[in-house]
């Protein structure tokens, strides 16, 4: 990747002011081109090696190990690395547990090197085996955190580095469905409110996680704007009013700014659920995943008018015309209804309201519909 220790370059010095060059590589998009730069000469290498290491990204191991290498090797860059994403595209190949221990004591090495990183994604992709637990390496970091996104076996380890973020913005966090042991950890997790001494970083505002147990922890000791929760709440009528209940009751839906969940198909429950939204996070201003439905449906329809500052309406599918132009009728705040659609991951339809507009598509991989309320 970069020009080995000790060897001179051959290539001409740079003649403009070095300071320049930052300036022109924020324009070079490729990484390899980025490389090549840094070759040239070593007048260029530092001002490249800025940008080329201050997003790292791997997914297999053979290339993590090396990135660990590479990196922790070279005093310099540890200071260059913001964000570092690594995944496990290639766990289903068996390795010996001497050389997964070794895997892991490399990352925790270069996370013990990077004292401005920013954000850090690191995943298993959900296929360790349980009791396997790695969120370990978390706490041999010496960084302050703005983003967190992992899908390790929550355990006393990874609540203790997440306390220990107190500048934690965003939190992403992916429970295993047969993962037995991050259930009875969260059930036993001791957090308190945000207002009497929270363990949990109270700075922490958007919250992205299938697990509703996890969401209504951090509900009680953070005080969320944004919240997505991608698995089931409940799965039954009684199951939706006692998780909504516990949802409400914990204070945190007040402050929700925007709030995406799998809310119930059945319409009476619906409607149910929504009221108690209604009281409890009177503040929404973007709401999703409805059910598709109609402009017949009053009860649904009158029920969404009660969100006064409701400026996006998502559904888990295209509505018609005339549903959203029902919706823009009875809810005068409402700008958009977005249609999720299921031919593309990300992909939706928009349909601006008050004032009526063109449906368009829109492509949001980075989840701007949602965090930008």
């Amino acid at each position: 990747m970069t020009q080995p220790e000790g060897e001179t370059s051959r290539g001409p010095g740079p003649r403009l002011p070095t300071e320049l060059y930052r300036h022109i590589f924020q324009y070079v998009s490729s990484k390899r081109d980025l490389c090549n730069l840094s070759v040239l000469s070593r007048g260029l290498q530092n001002e490249a090696e800025f940008f080329i290491y201050h997003s790292v990204d791997s997914s297999r191991r053979a290339h993590t190990e090396y990135l660990c290498d590479l990196i922790t090797s070279s005093p310099h860059r540890h200071t260059l690395v913001r964000s570092l994403s690594i995944s496990n595209d290639d766990a289903g190949a068996r390795v010996s547990e001497a050389k997964d221990r070794e895997y892991w004591e490399r990352i925790a090495r270069l996370l013990h090197d990077l004292p401005y990183l920013e954000e850090l994604k690191i995943h298993d992709n959900m296929s360790v085996p349980t009791g396997n637990k790695n969120a370990w390496v978390l706490l041999r970091g010496t960084f302050s955190l703005r983003h967190f996104d992992s899908d390790f076996v929550f355990d006393e380890s990874l609540l203790e580095f997440l306390c220990s973020q107190r500048s934690l913005e965003r939190l992403y966090w992916i429970e295993s469905f047969s993962d037995d042991d991050s259930a009875r950890a969260i059930a036993d997790m001791d957090i308190v409110g945000p207002h009497s001494g929270s363990k949990l970083a109270p700075s922490v505002s958007v919250l992205n996680t299938n697990s509703p147990r996890f969401a209504l922890k951090c509900m009680s000791a953070a005080i969320l704007s944004h919240l997505w929760i991608c698995g089931p709440c409940a799965y039954e009528d009684d199951g939706w009013m006692n998780y909504v209940a516990q949802f409400v009751e914990s204070g945190g839906a007040k402050s929700l700014k925007s709030l995406r969940m799998n809310l119930p198909y059945r319409k009476s429950t619906l409607v149910s659920v929504l009221g108690a939204l209604v009281k409890g996070a009177p503040e929404l201003r973007s709401l999703g995943f409805v059910p598709i439905f109609n402009a017949s449906d009053r009860d649904l329809i009158d029920v969404l008018s009660q969100f006064k500052h409701l400026h996006s309406l998502i559904t888990w599918n295209v509505i018609g015309r005339e549903t959203s132009r029902a919706v823009a009728q009875a809810c005068p705040s409402l700008r958009l209804v977005a249609g999720l659609h299921y031919s593309y991951s990300h992909e939706y339809v928009i349909f601006p309201v008050n004032p009526l507009g063109t449906p368009r598509p829109l492509h949001d991989p980075e989840y701007l519909l949602w965090r930008g309320v």
